[in-house]
């Protein structure tokens, strides 16, 4: 009797043992998620000029292979995957639009800059597209933050806006240590160099179109 008394709580244990490892190891295997966002402002923003000059800027497009949350990785010349652990914390579309109406904003070029939604008239129109967002791990002792975002800056008219310019900004950031930190790290730095290279074309535009 005390044999099979014996036996039972040995079993007992080992089974709890067996639960509790088999927790652990759940965890490791699931790593927490973690949320990041990019960051397009400025050290120092410019004062509004006194021009009534006015800029909406309207939804910018994300590419279909970028345009989800999830952080992405191009590791072979045609294979790519999404990262579920590491994501924006909105939908690029969202954040692209909102950071770069802000960023704008603060460049003094313009009375207001307003987001898609007003309904106010607007002296410019912006819309634009994000054609490339990826961290480029093909050379893994080199990775980079690649950026690529095409701008088309409209002008109001009468009957229909018509383009003042279009350009593409395309930024390769190389960074170390192979983590979601460094990649956006270095995004942001591609996201704000192609910002003061568009607001130094469009400045250069508005001079010579303005209205």
């Amino acid at each position: 009797m005390k044999k099979k008394t014996l036996l039972i709580v040995i079993i007992g244990v080992f089974g709890l043992f067996s639960v509790l490892v088999g927790c652990v190891n759940l965890e490791k295997g699931y790593p927490e998620k973690r949320y990041f966002i990019l960051d397009a402002s400025r050290d120092v923003d410019i004062s509004s000029p006194d021009t009534g000059k006015v800029l909406t800027v309207r939804r910018f497009r994300v590419s279909p292979q970028y345009e989800s949350k999830g952080l992405v990785y191009r590791l072979e010349e045609l294979s790519y995957e999404s990262d579920f652990y590491n994501e924006f914390f909105i939908s690029p579309v969202s954040m692209f639009t909102e950071e770069i109406r802000k960023r704008l904003a603060g460049s003094g070029l313009f009375k207001q800059v307003l987001d898609p939604s007003s309904l106010l008239d607007s002296t410019y129109i912006l819309e634009g597209s994000v054609t490339a967002l990826y961290g480029d791990y093909r050379v893994s002792a080199a990775p980079k933050a690649v950026m690529e975002i095409q701008f088309f800056f409209l002008q109001e008219t009468d009957s229909n806006p018509k383009i003042i310019f279009q350009s593409q900004y395309h930024k390769e950031e190389p960074f170390k240590g192979n983590t979601p930190d460094g990649l956006i790290k270095s995004w942001n730095t591609a996201f704000n160099q192609i910002l003061t290279e568009f607001e130094t074309d469009m400045k250069g535009y508005m001079s010579r179109t303005d209205p």
